[in-house]
């Protein structure tokens, strides 16, 4: 009798589980991560991290810099590595543009966008319209998973896919669509509604890595790009839950991205909005 009660009750809890509409899940999440309000008051957010990879057989820690200020400027810094300087994505409300620095270990033609490596010195790129409008979602700071928040406001839709098991937790498999082609799909956590994975590709891909300048320094495109990332050590910061640490893989690589500081709502240097 016992089994039959318990079968019961896990019968129950199954259909409660699939029983969520993804708005209310989408709710839920905004409310666990702070409440709208909260993350929509966010006018600065700025991060900083390391990245720690392995490239041709050797292991980096590579400084990382996020700047955004709402509707005004996205900016992804990332130190040197293997001789080369320092290289930044930059996105504004008009302009976008990529600096790709000098590779005097690798060969290839000098150029930008998504051409081959620069071996001589420094390149800017200036974003073209398409690649701009691709990169324009990164203006917006309401919180780690800013995307989600208003998400219909903003033109998305949203698709919920049933349950998964993210490291042995149940989670809501909810596919975000935006504009311009990019999608991504978002595994919250059914529990505590924290996202626990992405899955993205191309576009999307790079944006959510931060792969994408450093692609263009390797000569490689975006497309036919493949990318996990798992989410954890949430730490609370001015009420809003954020990852502190993310696990990337792409393929067979792995790359972590630990945050040591966030900053919310403080002034951001005019440094961070110069081209040169």
């Amino acid at each position: 009798m016992k089994k039959v009660f318990l079968s019961l009750l896990f019968v129950a809890a199954t259909i409660f589980t699939y029983s969520q509409t993804v708005e209310e899940v989408m709710a839920k999440y905004e409310e666990a991560n702070g409440g709208k309000n909260r993350l929509k008051a966010i006018k600065t957010l700025q991060m900083e991290s390391v990245m720690k990879m392995n490239m041709m057989n050797q292991s980096f820690d590579i400084s990382l810099n996020s700047i955004r200020e709402r509707g005004k400027l996205y900016r992804r810094q990332m130190g040197g590595i293997m001789g080369m300087g320092n290289s930044w994505t930059m996105v504004t409300d008009t302009a976008g543009y990529v600096l790709i620095p000098a590779m005097p270990n690798f060969g290839g033609p000098r150029g930008g966008g998504d051409g081959p490596a620069n071996p001589s010195g420094p390149t800017i790129s200036k974003m073209t319209g398409d690649d701009l409008k691709k990169q324009q979602h990164e203006l917006d700071c309401a919180g780690p998973f800013p995307m989600l928040i208003d998400y219909a406001k903003k033109g998305y839709t949203a698709e919920l896919q049933g349950t998964s098991k993210v490291n042995k937790e149940d989670c809501y498999k909810v596919k975000l669509n935006m504009k311009d082609g990019l999608s991504a799909v978002f595994y919250i956590n059914t529990k505590n509604y924290l996202v626990q994975q992405v899955d993205a590709t191309d576009e999307m891909a790079a944006a959510l890595t931060g792969f994408g300048s450093l692609m263009r320094m390797m000569g490689g495109g975006r497309r036919s790009l493949k990318a996990s990332i798992l989410y954890n050590s949430y730490k609370d910061i001015g009420g809003i839950q954020f990852p502190m640490k993310q696990i990337i893989n792409i393929g067979p690589v792995e790359t972590v991205i630990e945050h040591l500081d966030i900053k919310m709502n403080e002034p951001v240097d005019e440094v961070w909005y110069r081209v040169k």
